[in-house]
């Protein structure tokens, strides 16, 4: 065989392996008994689990209410290692809920792969194992366990969350836990909708890419009893692609203030609407957002009332103070002193305030809207304060995205001075914080949105 006709068949080759490197050789349903052999990987030799395929996607679809929905897909696969990886096999799936309207979770199929006596057996998932749990007003976990684990089995699941919350478009996490040997994810997303991208996180791209191209969309709006209405037209998309490869765990370490903070993810706000709609701005300033929060009566509304059940309590918070600081301190010890928090991790109120100063116990931003409260009337200064704690991770200075805010303090204004309180720690001082708040960007919730 000649140099040149060989040189030309190792290029074919090439050529046919490449596209082969493109993506990940996993497919749900397909394990062989090649998947168990490995019992150590080289990207961690010590990992008691292995994700070796996590991938997912999200289109924009038509629905029969007149409008668009996010179709999101998610398939992953692992192996167990060891005793020390089982909890890898509990899974939960966070949705979004808004009063009576939540996310659909789909096409639910998990199972459990063993070798055993050089059999491959599964052993599925029943869905009546599958756990709801209310986490906050927006957020509820569906949480599952998968079956029959045992140190080197195999567990796979995919899943199918159909949302009309287009805002609420899916983040992605390619890092966590354990090490991950493949993590993709796919966005679709047609010119009438603008979202804007963001990213965190170390690791590289193995592929970041996007490309324009063309969609077909159906809308259909049943009009209750009258005749079904059916729109179809065709506009751009542009489909984007990121995938990292032997994405190394991520563990904690001295002086980090929270995994979720250096966590290799990227996640997306809706910014705009195009043609079909009308064209206009969605994300909103944060002056805009500030002022939304103080009329959401889960938050502010009840700040910008006169509030006379508090007359009745007021004598003895106040405890016969005459300055303004000497007020605000005693108004603070009183409240400090004399309520139960519930939950460190609010930024909504889940009762009313005057429950809360009735049963003496409720959540931190409960307790600090309270004594925003108490303060303003007692005729101060104050506001309260949105944060995201250290062990939740970072906020954007930039875009009001309240969904990465958890924590609400309250600021005090007097004779020219800050005075920063939380009256949900008991024995915390006036004007101190626990470190776990101190954690970057906050934002004052008045009118102007002071950072």
């Amino acid at each position: 065989m000649s140099t040149r006709l060989l040189i030309i068949l190792l290029l074919c080759i090439i050529a046919l392996q490449l596209p082969a490197q493109d993506k990940s050789k996993a497919k749900f349903g397909n394990v062989t008994e090649d998947d168990f052999k490995q019992t150590v990987y080289s990207i961690d030799s010590n990992a008691n689990a292995v994700v070796i395929a996590d991938i997912g996607s999200t289109e924009i679809v038509g629905n029969d209410k007149g409008n668009f929905s996010l179709q999101f897909k998610k398939f992953t696969r692992i192996h167990i290692l060891n005793k020390n990886g089982y909890d890898a096999a509990k899974i939960e799936i966070g949705i979004y809920t808004n009063e009576d309207q939540e996310e659909k979770l789909n096409s639910l199929k998990a199972v459990t792969y063993n070798l055993e006596n050089g059999k491959i057996t599964e052993t599925k998932l029943d869905k009546d194992n599958v756990f709801k749990v209310k986490i906050s007003k927006h957020l509820i976990l569906k949480k599952f366990t998968l079956p029959n684990i045992k140190e080197g089995c195999i567990i796979e699941f995919q899943y199918e969350i159909l949302s009309d919350f287009i805002f609420n478009l899916q983040p992605w996490e390619f890092q966590g836990n354990y090490p991950r040997l493949w993590s993709e994810y796919k966005v679709d997303i047609p010119s009438f909708y603008r979202f804007i991208t963001l990213s965190q996180g170390y690791q590289p791209f193995f592929i970041k890419s996007n490309k324009d191209g063309s969609g077909v969309y159906t809308v259909t709006d049943l009009n209750g009893t009258q005749a079904t209405e059916h729109t179809t037209f065709t506009t751009g998309t542009t489909l984007y692609r990121w995938v990292m490869k032997d994405v190394p765990a991520l563990k904690e370490e001295n002086y980090t203030s929270t995994i979720n903070n250096h966590i290799s993810r990227i996640e997306f706000q809706l910014s705009a609407l195009a043609a079909p709609f009308n064209p206009k701005n969605v994300m909103a300033s944060w002056p805009e957002a500030a002022t939304d929060l103080l009329k959401d009566e889960d938050f502010g509304e009840s700040l910008r009332k006169d509030n006379p059940w508090l007359n009745d309590f007021m004598p003895a918070a106040v405890n016969g103070a005459v300055n303004d600081l000497d007020k605000a301190r005693n108004i603070f010890a009183w409240l400090r002193d004399n309520m139960t928090c519930t939950n460190h991790n609010r930024k909504y109120i889940e009762t009313s305030l005057k429950t809360v100063l009735k049963t003496r116990n409720g959540n931190e931003a409960e307790i600090n809207l309270l004594l925003t409260d108490m303060l303003k009337k007692a005729g101060l200064n104050a506001d309260p304060v949105i944060l995201s704690t250290r062990s939740h991770g970072i906020v954007y200075a930039l875009y009001p995205l309240l969904d990465r805010f958890n924590y609400v303090i309250t600021r005090l204004q007097v004779n020219n001075n800050d005075y920063y309180l939380d009256a949900s720690q008991p024995g915390l001082g006036f004007g101190k914080l626990t470190n776990d708040v101190y954690n970057g960007h906050a934002r004052v919730i008045n009118e102007s949105a002071t950072p």
